[in-house]
């Protein structure tokens, strides 16, 4: 229980010392980040909960804000990638106490009528202004204020076990399952992911542990690719030529499904933006009578969260590991540079970290100087070539 004791602690500590917290705000400018010192949420309405965060992730979701594909009214804190302890909550939260570990979830529902199926989609976290879905802050931040807490968070097993795979549970672990389901993936299928990123690996992976019988992975990005080799994709490099034709030169008959995890900032061989490209290329791979997954951006519904528990569980078991995307860590004064980096494909995916890895690498952060610099010269080298 010392976990909990220490969170007590937090909560007098944060209260009496400093009402302020640093967080990732986009400000409406295109290709700019910064770290800004904002007052700690507060609680609005009883049904709110403050959690205060741990670790959490940036996303391609975010990287559309970030190139300004996305409508946002700003200041905006991002972040929907997010795990974090209860730090207060309201007087209609039942469910939750002080103390508990959660993962939050970044699409804001309100199940009113309190029915399996009647969960109302009210907003998103640090996503945007987009139309019929309110616009809250998000959670690239030391707090967060989140609303409808009781259908919007998932209690974790207390501890600091399995944070990263918790932070790909807020989001891309169950968006990848979805992308199978969507795409009709039945056990023993062949199946085309397109897109290498965090959310296509993830597809991949959970093509495998769902029975697939093999997998392709498209992209061009040479980290990507053998990312995806790596969990046992064959990789489709996009940038040597037509991914269908070398795909049905293996597979003469097409594939059995097809999932676009990328969206409309899909590019071609020569890095064009083409928002049609991926949607053509799969239907020219898949068989006749076969399926395509769409997931692409954020739709005005949550279907993930049938997904949540069963992935939560093949965490816990450590059947699942899918933290194995993640290769870089940072502290948040180090988030404007990462929203870059990520941009450019430095890395693949990237969490912030909060708490006592703030701390640690505070400590170290003059070794921390010397040992980063070669550290990333060595990923853009690999990178290019």
């Amino acid at each position: 229980m010392k976990h909990s004791h220490s969170d007590h602690h937090d909560h007098h500590d944060h209260h009496h010392h400093h009402e302020t917290m640093k967080a990732v705000a986009f400000e409406g400018k295109a290709f700019d980040m910064t770290v800004k010192k904002l007052p700690i949420p507060k609680i609005h309405k009883a049904t709110d909960a403050i959690i205060r965060v741990t670790s959490s992730g940036i996303c391609g979701t975010d990287l559309h804000v970030f190139h300004g594909r996305v409508p946002v009214n700003p200041p905006m804190t991002m972040g929907h990638e997010i795990v974090g302890i209860v730090h207060s909550i309201g007087s209609k939260v039942s469910d939750l106490k002080v103390g508990d570990r959660v993962i939050v979830s970044g699409i804001i529902t309100d199940d009113n009528l309190g029915g399996e199926d009647d969960d109302e989609v009210v907003g998103g976290l640090g996503i945007g202004d987009v139309p019929g879905f309110i616009q809250f802050n998000g959670g690239q931040a030391g707090f967060v204020r989140v609303p409808f807490a009781s259908d919007n968070v998932l209690l974790l097993p207390e501890g600091k076990e399995h944070e990263l795979d918790y932070v790909m549970l807020a989001d891309i672990f169950p968006t990848a399952n979805w992308a199978l389901d969507c795409s009709g993936f039945v056990f023993g299928d062949v199946v085309v992911i397109f897109g290498a990123g965090p959310v296509g690996l993830l597809a991949a992976y959970s093509a495998f542990l769902r029975g697939a019988s093999k997998v392709y992975s498209v992209d061009r990005v040479p980290e990507r690719l053998a990312k995806a080799k790596s969990i046992g994709a064959i990789p489709i490099d996009f940038s040597k030529g037509d991914p269908v034709a070398q795909i049905l030169k293996r597979e003469p008959k097409g594939v059995d499904r097809a999932c676009d995890c990328i969206g409309y900032e899909c590019v071609d061989a020569k890095g064009k933006n083409v928002g049609n490209i991926v949607l053509t290329q799969a239907i020219n791979v898949v068989r006749s009578g076969g399926g395509i997954g769409v997931i692409g951006v954020y739709l005005p519904q949550d279907p993930r969260k049938s997904w949540l528990i069963a992935d939560k569980h093949l965490i816990i078991s450590g059947r699942a590991k899918p933290s194995f995307v993640v290769d870089r860590e940072l502290r948040i004064d180090d988030a404007p540079e990462a929203y870059q980096e990520f941009s450019d494909h430095d890395f693949i995916k990237s969490v912030i970290r909060f708490g006592d890895f703030e701390d640690k690498e505070e400590q170290s952060s003059v070794e921390e100087e010397e040992e980063e610099r070669p550290l990333r010269k060595r990923k853009r080298n690999g990178g290019s070539a």
